[in-house]
């Protein structure tokens, strides 16, 4: 059964079965990593099957799961994919935004915030990276917005897409498009990476954070 505060409690994984994150942002490691994504399922079966296994990677990891609190969509397989493998999870939930009928009713340690607003703000700064499935208007929105705010020097947060197929090939084009035109910086573009498997997607945070060290 979920339990819910409002209250910041430790970010440290219940499972530390492959030894301690060596990841950094900055002065930290990476401990905790957010997960953006649809609240439902599309059309492709391989988003749940990745969605679960992002889940079960990160927990194995050792590192903790932020995610947007529902238990449906890709929202639920991530977070039962980390808790399939003990993994720690919190999830934050818009309470006055969301039918409670959603809400994640596992061992997830369920943060309630009263708007979107608070939502982002709140799994922004319980995380150390961010990595983003397949999703609609709420996950671009968040991607966008974590990149924006690393922009401008109030965070950094790597980010990674993830996906088996094409579904951010059209995303990254219209980022390479607004290089052309000059209303992006290529520095800026390369606040983001991609990646096809979850695997993949942690190593591509570390080459991110080592980056943004060396820089």
């Amino acid at each position: 059964m979920a339990f819910t505060h409002q209250i910041y409690v430790s970010k440290n994984c219940l499972d530390l079965r492959l030894g301690t994150p060596v990841v950094n942002t900055g002065d930290r490691e990476i401990t905790s990593v957010a997960v953006f994504c649809a609240s439902s399922f599309g059309n492709q079966p391989n988003f749940a099957d990745l969605a679960t296994d992002l889940g079960k990677c990160l927990a194995l990891a050792g590192i903790t799961v932020v995610f947007g609190g529902s238990d449906v969509g890709l929202m639920g397989a991530v977070a039962n994919g980390a808790i399939s493998e003990n993994g720690y999870v919190v999830g934050i939930y818009p309470e006055k935004t969301f039918s409670h009928d959603v809400r994640h009713g596992g061992k997830v340690d369920l943060r309630i915030v009263s708007s979107m607003h608070e939502r982002k703000a709140l799994m922004y700064e319980l995380s150390d990276a961010v990595i983003a499935l397949p999703g609609g208007y709420g996950t671009l929105d968040e991607v966008a917005e974590v990149l924006a705010w690393t922009q401008l020097g109030l965070h950094h947060l790597p980010v990674v897409l993830l996906d088996t197929g094409k579904f951010w090939d059209k995303f990254l084009e219209f980022l390479d498009h607004g290089i052309s035109v000059g209303v992006l910086s290529e520095d800026s573009r390369r606040l983001l990476s991609r990646a096809s498997d979850p695997e993949s997607a942690l190593q591509q945070l570390r080459n991110l954070s080592s980056r943004a060290l060396e820089e």
